[in-house]
């Protein structure tokens, strides 16, 4: 289930020891001091960083089993950056005047306003249009029409245009509704004050290929359907920062 935030359970310090061992087995690592790289919406940053790096910081040392492997982990520093301005930051360098990036989520859409590279907070907001409650809402429209409960990695091929053994009434409802959704999204971004037709956007992560697929292609507007774009720029900036320390 979706969470208000990261540091009310412990699914997010799990979540992070799993991709800890993952990426530690790929070098045959066991044991490891690590530095942790990670990331808020961006209109929850400045409210809740003190709050994820306190959450991380209750357990530093982690000791657990994972596929059966034993790891000992320490946990040494945590950096903690806002999302989808961090999925840019490696190119911020070349982005000369404004733009639009719009991040979508599981659970909400950051769209972060950049003038010269630097984000205008004032310009930057979050909604609660994302893609778990759109594939939630299809799932019902589907359930209401054809009194069928399609599970959400089928609904997915549709999205991504991969193969799929569901009926074309379904595939047909399934394209009607991501449409509608990211209909829905850029209509409420207009609300917003954001010019769709004439500033230059840039639709990052995952969800970005939702709105590649499904809404009206235009010049000023670009896809980086990479869904590690976040995780790349929490790792660059985090090394950008152990640089200016000489640590890295």
């Amino acid at each position: 289930a979706i969470t208000e935030d990261k540091v009310s359970d412990e699914d997010a310090r799990l979540l992070t020891m799993a991709a800890v061992a993952k990426e530690l087995s790929m070098d045959g690592i066991r044991k490891a001091e690590v530095i942790l790289a990670v990331g808020l919406p961006f209109s929850d940053y400045g409210r809740e960083k003190g709050r994820l790096l306190e959450y991380y910081g209750q357990k530093p040392e982690l000791r657990y089993e994972y596929e059966g492997i034993r790891y000992d982990v320490d946990i040494g520093r945590v950096f903690v950056f806002p999302q989808c301005y961090s999925a840019v930051a490696p190119r911020l360098g070349n982005m000369e005047g404004s733009y639009l990036i719009v991040d979508i989520g599981s659970k909400t859409t950051d769209a972060v306003y950049l003038e010269d590279g630097i984000p205008v907070e004032r310009r930057s907001v979050t909604v609660e249009r994302a893609m778990v409650k759109w594939l939630r809402q299809i799932q019902r429209d589907l359930q209401v029409q054809h009194g069928k409960d399609i599970p959400e990695d089928e609904i997915l091929k549709v999205i991504l245009r991969q193969e799929t053994l569901l009926p074309r009434a379904y595939v047909t409802l399934i394209k009607e509704g991501i449409r509608e959704q990211v209909h829905m999204l850029e209509l409420e971004l207009r609300e917003r004050g954001y010019d769709l037709d004439f500033c230059r956007v840039i639709y990052v992560g995952g969800g970005a290929v939702a709105v590649r697929n499904f809404s009206e292609r235009r010049p000023n507007i670009a896809y980086d359907c990479d869904i590690h774009a976040n995780a790349k720029g929490y790792e660059y900036l985090a090394r950008q920062i152990l640089r200016s320390q000489g640590e890295a």
